[in-house]
């Protein structure tokens, strides 16, 4: 009995002594998160005047701090820009050339340890979640800064020795961002819904020289659902869908690109009111390797290993009735305006599988369309680059092609375009096979009045070299069992009938019905063709080749 009773006694001094314990810890708990509650009220709002020279004004609903489950919320928060301070740091040439202003509904610091932050100044959190941010962003190249610039370290190492956050994440984020050129001009983005997730974010007096970092963070996945902006001409939408971006494996990936008419063809035709071609674009599953997001933000340059499009259509027509643009094409060859483009840039290759393209144009002479087909087209582009000391390396950039053309040719090509030529220099070289002629009267009848009535294409292969003045190689054009039709147009019914003298006449006369002919050496041809300056590269090319088929055939007689 004795023994049991020393026993119970003991557990009762045991659960007493306890007890007394956990109501002084929950004492101090709820002292110490009065004490802090208010203090971190007060160091927010601080925290932002002292750190921005009183640039910035911060402002919240509320802040709540709970020791003991190390949570920190805050609600409706906002930080905007002190218009009064800011004209006084322009006077002085010191404010930024860059602002922010933002606003949040709720921002969720967890597993917070508030004893070290407010004995050591060491703000340490395992996950930040910030719900629907709205961020304003403003560059203006007009702002002269003379003041010495600061790393994110140097702004808060008077306050803070460390911030260290596991996780941060903002959902929802709706971003505009405005450009202010030198002319005043104004170019404006904006991005909606985008979601963003930053890893082991660490600013501390080393953080910024870890080569494992990228702006002080293990890495940043940002994805964004759908971008629509409109091109600088107001005649194109540009629609970009399931954006992503991967910072520390430096890949970027776009779901679908589609670049669709602002107006319809007649509405275009009316506003530009001369020949000018109307686009339609979609591109599908768009990854980009290797994209160093270092040289895109502190260098302006676009830098990337691979970029493969694995799948689209280009869809392409012109109507020919109207007058010509004013003005030529010069300096437009695809290496001139590579050379133009105002971002430094190069891409080590570029593919692009299962694409199809379709010319359709609208002729003159008979007020009828015609249409070139290229369908499932892969291509690999090499050296896509502007940068000098790149183009020093290697000033080639060329294409390897391989398609269906009219729906039977198998066509190949390969493109080679000198970087840095003023002239435009470039060397194309292909092959087509396989092909019956008659698929080409799909374009030959409504734009040239000429039917093919039969043809078996087996092989041409050219050879060009040119520049944005000229063309000229060689062609060799093996085929059988040519015969052609000369077409006019029916005047009651606006449809075509043969010509049937000069049909035949053309025929017997003018044509030459295969090549090689019976007992006879294959022929060549060398086109040399000058460049109408009014009209594009791939005329020319075009042009070029058509050249050499007519000289082959015999068309250029008829």
């Amino acid at each position: 009995m004795e023994r049991k009773f020393h026993i119970n006694k003991g557990l009762k001094v045991l659960l007493l002594v306890l007890s007394v314990l956990i109501v002084a810890v929950l004492a101090l708990g709820i002292y110490l998160n009065i004490r802090w509650n208010k203090t971190i009220r007060n160091e927010l709002k601080s925290y932002v005047r002292d750190i921005s020279d009183s640039l910035y004004v911060a402002e919240f609903k509320d802040a709540r701090l709970n020791v003991f489950t190390g949570s920190l919320t805050v609600e409706q928060a906002s930080m905007r820009l002190d218009s009064a301070v800011y004209q006084r740091m322009l006077a002085k040439h010191i404010a930024p050339s860059a602002t922010y202003q933002f606003k949040v509904e709720k921002l969720q610091l967890k597993y917070f340890r508030p004893w070290r932050y407010f004995q050591r100044k060491v703000l340490s959190a395992s996950e930040l979640t910030v719900t629907a941010p709205d961020v304003i962003l403003e560059e203006n190249e007009n702002v002269v800064d003379t003041s010495k610039e600061e790393t994110a370290y140097e702004h808060i190492s008077t306050k803070m020795k460390s911030i260290l956050i596991s996780t941060l994440q903002l959902d929802s984020t709706n971003i505009k961002y405005t450009f202010i050129r030198k002319d005043s001009s104004r170019i404006i983005h904006q991005f909606r819904n985008l979601g963003i997730l930053v890893n082991d974010f660490l600013i501390d007096s080393l953080a910024l020289e870890d080569p494992g970092r990228i702006l002080y963070a293990r890495n940043y996945v940002v994805k964004m659902r759908d971008y629509r902006f409109m091109s600088k001409d107001s005649l194109y939408w540009m629609n970009i869908r399931n954006i992503s971006y991967d910072a520390a494996a430096q890949i970027f990936n776009i779901g679908q690109f589609d670049m669709t008419p602002a107006l319809s063809k007649e509405e275009f035709q009316q506003k530009i009111g001369f020949q000018q071609d109307y686009y339609q674009l979609s591109f599908s599953d768009i990854s980009t390797e290797h994209l160093s997001i270092t040289r895109l933000l502190q260098d302006q340059q676009i830098w990337a290993d691979k970029i493969v499009i694995h799948g689209g259509n280009i869809d392409i027509y012109r109507d020919r009735r109207p007058p010509m643009p004013p003005g030529d094409k010069l300096g437009q060859f695809p290496n001139q305006q590579l050379a133009r483009v105002p971002i430094p840039l190069f891409i080590d290759t570029l593919e692009g599988r299962r694409v199809h393209i379709q010319y359709t144009e609208t002729s003159p002479l008979t007020n009828e369309t015609g249409t070139i087909r290229f369908s499932n087209i892969n291509g690999i582009f090499r050296n896509i680059t502007n940068i000098d000391s790149m183009v020093a390396r290697n000033d080639q950039l060329t294409a390897d092609l391989d398609a269906i053309f009219m729906g039977s040719g198998k066509l190949k090509a390969h493109f080679d375009f000198t970087l840095g030529s003023k002239t435009g220099n470039f060397g194309v070289s292909g092959e087509l096979s396989n092909m019956n002629g008659k698929d080409l009267n799909a374009v030959t009848k409504p734009l040239g009045k000429l039917e093919i009535r039969s043809c078996d294409l087996k092989e041409l292969t050219f050879q060009l070299r040119g520049d944005e003045r000229k063309a000229g190689g060689n062609l060799k054009l093996l085929y059988s069992n040519l015969r052609i039709a000369i077409l006019e147009q029916d005047k009651t019914s606006k449809g075509f009938v043969r010509k049937g003298l000069i049909s035949m006449v053309a025929n017997i006369l003018a044509l030459h019905p295969a090549n090689p002919a019976i007992g006879e050496p294959v022929r060549t041809a060398k086109p040399q063709l000058q460049r109408d300056i009014q009209k594009s590269f791939f005329n020319l090319v075009w042009k070029t080749i058509l050249e050499g088929v007519k000289e082959t055939v015999g068309t250029g007689k008829i």
